[in-house]
């Protein structure tokens, strides 16, 4: 089956995420665009992922739990995992800094739930990278089940070909956020979304996944699925 996904959405949580983008607009945004799987991955931070799988049940929009990290190399991975409780358990490991944030500078990193109530802030500054390698956090996120994509590698900034000069080959899969050219990542599978902080984004390169069935799971053996070598 074909779906169409985007697997790189920032919620308010993110710093750079606009206002509007609570976990309820962006579900229901999806939807109206015709988007079936999409990932809420914001930085460094997973607050806003269990409101919007709750919204996607009610929207039949499968919503993918998922963090992007910013590993110590400055390096940004997305993480992604077949159920909410496999993504806590994963990033209740990440050894995080504890700088908090100042909203006047770097702006608010709101909570909000499936009614699209605002219960809560992050205090801790979620543009820091975590207290980890690339390494480190792929492995823990294979540890539960989990999979690391290397995200924007078709950007210098924080992207890994920018960093490391290369994808290693344990690596599986890649995220395009623009149209590059793919061919320098021969038997990894690729991934092209958004990186949306903003409604209008969301969906915006239109792209389909070929999948078994519609499930995090189902989308995780697909992108673990395209080793190199």
């Amino acid at each position: 089956m074909r779906y169409l996904y985007d697997l790189h959405i920032h919620s308010v949580l993110s710093p750079c995420g606009e206002r509007d983008m609570t976990p309820l607009n962006i579900v229901a945004y999806a939807a109206a665009m015709g988007l079936e799987i999409i990932t809420v991955s914001d930085h460094n931070a997973i607050g806003n992922v269990r409101a919007a799988v709750e919204v996607g049940e009610a929207l039949d929009v499968l919503v993918v739990p998922g963090a992007e990290i910013q590993s110590n190399e400055d390096i940004h991975i997305l993480c992604l995992f077949p159920d909410v409780e496999s993504l806590e358990g994963f990033y209740r490991q990440l050894p995080f800094n504890d700088l908090k944030n100042r909203p006047e500078v770097f702006g608010e990193q709101l909570i909000v739930n499936s009614d699209d109530e605002v219960v809560g802030t992050e205090d801790r500054l979620l543009l820091q990278a975590v207290n980890a390698g690339e390494i480190e956090i792929r492995k823990l996120a294979e540890a539960f089940g989990g999979v690391a994509v290397p995200a924007h590698v078709d950007r210098t900034a924080f992207g890994m070909v920018a960093v490391l000069g290369a994808v290693p080959d344990e690596y599986t899969a890649v995220e395009f956020t623009g149209q590059g050219d793919e061919s320098g990542f021969p038997g990894k599978r690729v991934l092209r979304s958004s990186d949306a902080h903003t409604l209008s984004d969301i969906g915006k390169n239109r792209n389909f996944i070929e999948l078994p069935e519609k499930t995090a799971r189902a989308l995780i053996d697909y992108l673990k699925s395209g080793k190199s070598g």
